[in-house]
């Protein structure tokens, strides 16, 4: 899912380096939006090959790569691997929620990847980087939470304490080669979360939340503002509590996108915040019990029927309102029988009783599951259930949850709840602005009525994510929408592109 940001982890990174290094030369480069998207195999290599170009231009000592989601594992490696055949001696480290997770995996599968930062970058990226400029190697040195590979096995040094964010740095867009063509600008107010649901991976990297100081958090937002042509934030935040900054955002005008638990957000406060608003987005899952204690979203029945009643309220309030929704489901979670996908299906529709201008959708995905994790020892642990036993580097999709409920019932009941999808002209601008390839399939992206100007190349094999092109495919996306109606709503391959 492309969304027109910077990459918050490296720029969090990146400007903490900088801040305390100031004389190391620090480069972030968005792949997406330095180089365009990728729709062809073709395609992919001409970018690699010019990114490839930039990094001889720029001689780096090291290079860092964030792999945030599990679906970038392979093509992180692939990279990993295409920079270390470029230039052998140059120095890989990797950090993000896969790595810290599958490192001894990622060993396993390469030997391009010279070191992986467990957990929160700033300090060990830090001393990496000071180390590196000392042309001196990072490896073995006595440096918290890291891993590397040598003589056919991993070491691991000590856990670090966690990332005092009182030593949090503000957002240097300077590092980046395009600051004014982003869109949305995405901002964390906290980090971590202290709910275990057992398909989520924070707790992996920050099982407790800390919250930004707020004074930083006023000069970071100021100073983002005059770096960039845009007025959108996109929260970062595992849990966004942090509604007490909504009359600042508002001084500010800023538009706020963000996304909080079901119970989490008190509906009285909508009214108060409605106006600072973009898109309100809830991680709602499932509206069956078995299926949300199942998922340690629920503790018991009271706090069920609490999770239930708010959502609804706050769904009357956003559609009172006028605010965009989208609600979070996944279908097939592992032990769902036919019944849980049925009240997810009956509690979708009693939501979508209160349509309004603001519209809504129902953002629901088939399940996956994930080794090392405890919703894939769920799933091991469930004797009926069938799923892709794919590995680390597969998407692990949850064929048959139970016994009696097949991947094409899943399929169908997912359909029925996405065509729910209240797709009014609000909710498509704050889509278009936000997500412009919202559940589009890839081969949509590759339609004949987007014109040329779209692509950074003759053969449309590259998708050009940014300035004008960006507008002109925006403008597209409703006709694209309706000619591709069907596949939105399947599962998720259907929208990777594939070479």
């Amino acid at each position: 899912m492309y969304v027109p940001a910077y990459p918050l982890s490296i720029m969090e990174i990146a400007s903490f380096v900088k801040y305390n290094i100031p004389k190391v030369e620090v480069e972030i480069i968005s792949i997406s939006v330095d180089y365009g998207l990728p729709l062809t195999q073709e395609g992919k290599d001409q970018i690699y090959q010019k990114l490839l170009k930039d990094i001889s231009e720029l001689k780096p000592k090291g290079i860092g790569i964030s792999c945030t989601a599990i679906s970038q594992a392979e093509e992180t490696i692939h990279l990993c691997e295409l920079i270390k055949q470029y230039d052998p001696n140059v120095f890989v480290f990797l950090g993000g929620y896969f790595p810290t997770i599958y490192y001894e995996e990622i060993f396993s599968r390469t030997s391009a990847v010279d070191l992986i930062v467990i957990g929160e970058g700033e300090i060990p990226a830090l001393k990496i980087i000071e180390l590196l400029e000392r042309g001196e190697s990072p490896i073995n040195k006595d440096i918290p939470n890291l891993a590397w590979k040598k003589d056919e096995h991993v070491h691991v040094t000590k856990q670090g304490v966690r990332f005092d964010l009182k030593k949090k740095t503000l957002l240097n867009l300077e590092l980046i080669k395009y600051p004014r063509a982003y869109d949305i600008l995405p901002y964390a107010f906290s980090r971590g979360c202290p709910y275990h649901c057992n398909f989520c991976m924070e707790e992996y990297i920050r099982p407790v939340r800390k919250e930004v100081p707020p004074e930083i958090i006023r000069k970071d937002l100021i100073n983002l503002l005059n770096q960039s042509n845009t007025h959108t934030l996109l929260v970062s935040d595992a849990l966004f509590k942090s509604f007490d900054f909504f009359p600042f955002l508002r001084s500010l005008g800023i538009k706020v996108n963000f996304e909080t638990r079901c119970d989490t957000l008190n509906p009285s406060l909508i009214p108060q915040i409605a106006d600072v608003i973009g898109m309100l987005a809830l991680g709602f899952e499932s509206a069956s019990y078995n299926t949300l204690k199942r998922m340690n979203k629920v503790r018991d029945r009271a706090h069920y029927q609490h999770y239930i009643s708010n959502t609804l309220t706050i769904f009357k309030e956003a559609v009172k309102y006028e605010i965009p929704l989208i609600i979070f489901m996944i279908a097939g979670y592992p032990g769902d029988t036919e019944k849980d996908l049925e009240e997810s299906l009956v509690f979708a529709k009693r939501l979508s009783e209160n349509s309004g201008p603001g519209g809504h959708v129902f953002k629901i995905g088939e399940c996956h599951v994930y080794p090392k994790t405890k919703i894939y020892d769920l799933a091991l642990s469930l004797p009926d259930l069938v799923f892709d036993d794919d590995g680390v580097f597969g998407q692990n999709i949850v064929r048959q949850p139970s016994k009696n409920l097949n991947f094409e019932t899943t399929l169908a009941y997912m359909e029925e709840i996405f065509n729910l999808f209240n797709n009014t002209p609000k909710i498509q601008t704050a889509f278009l602005n936000m997500m412009p390839f919202f559940r589009l399939p890839s081969k949509a992206l590759k339609d004949d009525i987007i014109p040329g100007s779209c692509f950074r190349d003759n053969n449309r094999e590259i998708v050009n994510a940014q300035g004008e092109s960006l507008l002109t495919f925006r403008e597209l996306v409703p006709i694209l929408a309706i000619k591709y109606k069907k596949l939105m709503s399947s599962q998720r391959s259907t929208r990777d592109l594939t070479f």
